[in-house]
């Protein structure tokens, strides 16, 4: 009767600990990703729920998404990034989209464009998996400046991006 009665007082301090904190973190539904290759041929990919922002404050994004990053900062240090629904706080939250440009369903380009609310430049690091070459590799990105949006543009066709190193710029 003992071990029962401290199991359970164990589960219930569990369950409170785990009620008061907040470990929610917006999820990306699962969908089917479609990518236009050429005027006859689609690259299709299952893509499961996983989180918009991984470890090391890595963000992840897929061609036709837009996503709104909430960033806490402490004197230019950027202390967090969440994902969020829609920018309910717009002087502290970027706004990534990444899309595929067509032109007479022939795959033109695929652009990333960041709009950067913040009074200090923006500087982060790049990653793109390449269809071709079925392999992640790195690209080269430009700061987006100070209440600005930055566009970066390819003419190979992407299926994800991962962005990180997130940092303020010094003037």
């Amino acid at each position: 009767m003992k071990k029962i009665s401290i199991l359970l007082t164990e589960i219930l301090l569990v369950s409170l600990c785990s009620y008061g904190q907040d470990t929610t973190q917006l999820i990306r539904p699962s969908y089917k990703l479609t990518v236009l290759v050429d005027k006859n041929s689609f690259y299709e990919e299952e893509l499961k729920s996983t989180p918009y922002i991984l470890p090391g404050k890595t963000v992840q994004i897929y061609p036709g998404e837009t996503i709104f990053i909430e960033i806490e900062e402490d004197n230019g240090i950027i202390k967090s990034m969440t994902a969020v629904k829609e920018p309910v706080h717009p002087s502290k939250t970027l706004t990534i989209s990444f899309i595929q440009g067509v032109k007479k369903k022939t795959h033109e380009l695929m652009m990333l464009k960041v709009e950067n609310p913040f009074p200090k430049n923006l500087i982060y690091k790049a990653k793109i998996f390449l269809l071709k070459q079925k392999k992640w590799v790195d690209t080269d990105v430009y700061p987006v400046g100070a209440g600005l949006s930055g566009y970066e543009t390819w003419p190979d066709i992407i299926t994800s991006i991962g962005l990180n190193d997130w940092q303020f710029q010094s003037k």
